[in-house]
């Protein structure tokens, strides 16, 4: 499996004919802010691949410069190929890939409690947990949507305290004012 980070182009390919489907309408910002992030040099959208060039999934990340934790934020294996171990791969080939720039992957899954599906919600936790990632006791309630957070570690493991700090940099980044007062919520242990 290789890592391939994507331009503006391959980006927008990939949102388009992959994003659309994979993830529901409400959670999809508008590729223009993801274009702006990729302009700022804080977002890196890669793809997974087999060596003959295969899309297996993509991962794209929030990153801040200086900074030992970035979020994933999204993540995708090729509807075809779920369930067979490609994500638990994909994992952690990112994980090993940002092993020299990052302490840990924030990831966001929705809490159960409050999710659509609740079965689907404890699965994708279940699986996080499961491919190597840690639970946190940090929640949020993004735009309205409920979170819990775990991390991946990479090169390292931060402290819940150092994941909610750099988690709120993130969004303060992503989330402008006045959208982020009101919208944008961490439950902090």
């Amino acid at each position: 499996m290789q890592i391939r980070l994507l331009d503006c182009a391959g980006a927008q390919n990939i949102y388009e004919t992959r994003m659309v489907q994979d993830f529901p309408a409400a959670e999809l910002k508008p590729f223009s802010a993801v274009r702006e992030m990729m302009q700022a040099g804080i977002y890196e959208p890669l793809v997974l691949e087999e060596e003959d060039g295969r899309l297996l999934a993509y991962a794209w990340q929030v990153l801040l410069p200086g900074r030992r934790s970035a979020l994933l934020d999204y993540f995708a294996v090729r509807s075809d190929l779920r369930g067979g171990g490609i994500g638990t791969r994909a994992l952690h080939a990112l994980a090993d890939h940002y092993r020299d720039r990052l302490d840990d992957l924030i990831l966001e899954c929705e809490h159960p409690d409050e999710a659509p599906d609740r079965a689907v919600a404890k699965r994708r936790i279940a699986f996080y947990l499961r491919a190597g990632a840690c639970a946190t006791r940090i929640e949020s309630r993004v735009f309205g949507v409920r979170y819990n957070i775990l991390t991946l570690p990479c090169g390292g493991h931060e402290t819940d305290a150092v994941v909610s700090r750099e988690l709120k940099d993130l969004y303060r980044m992503m989330v402008p004012e006045p959208y982020y007062r009101g919208n944008v919520i961490f439950y902090d242990p």
